[in-house]
């Protein structure tokens, strides 16, 4: 019986304090909240619940002991969310992390894999 897929393996990188409070989805929160100046926007791009990416967000922020974005509240000049410097670099030691992860976890797969995915050339 021969599969015509490769093999891969999946990997989501999530700090937890007990229970988890940062993985993939806050990142990407993040990344589109840096990106837009906007909370609003940001749920609008991950099609999710204003009110969710809050909750998730303040979550967040109690379980790392700092604020990782501060909102403004609408006027002439319109309202937005920005991260904070604290909150950037939480996300930037993130994705680091998740990306070297990555790398260690493509080496070792080849390592421990590699010979499965094409048995005919031991």
């Amino acid at each position: 019986m021969e599969s015509k897929q490769p093999l891969e393996y999946k990997l989501q990188v999530r700090i937890c304090r007990g229970e988890k409070f940062f993985g993939p989805g806050v990142a990407q929160l993040m990344q589109l909240i840096d990106q837009h100046h906007s909370l609003h926007k940001a749920t609008e791009e991950m099609h999710i619940a204003y009110s969710k990416a809050w909750r998730i967000l303040k979550e967040a922020q109690k379980n790392i002991g700092f604020e990782i974005i501060h909102k403004t509240v609408g006027g002439s000049g319109g309202g937005g969310s920005v991260l904070t410097e604290e909150g950037r670099e939480y996300l930037r030691r993130y994705l680091a992390f998740e990306q070297e992860l990555r790398k260690e976890a493509d080496r070792l797969f080849q390592k421990y894999f590699l010979d499965f995915e094409h048995p005919d050339e031991k």
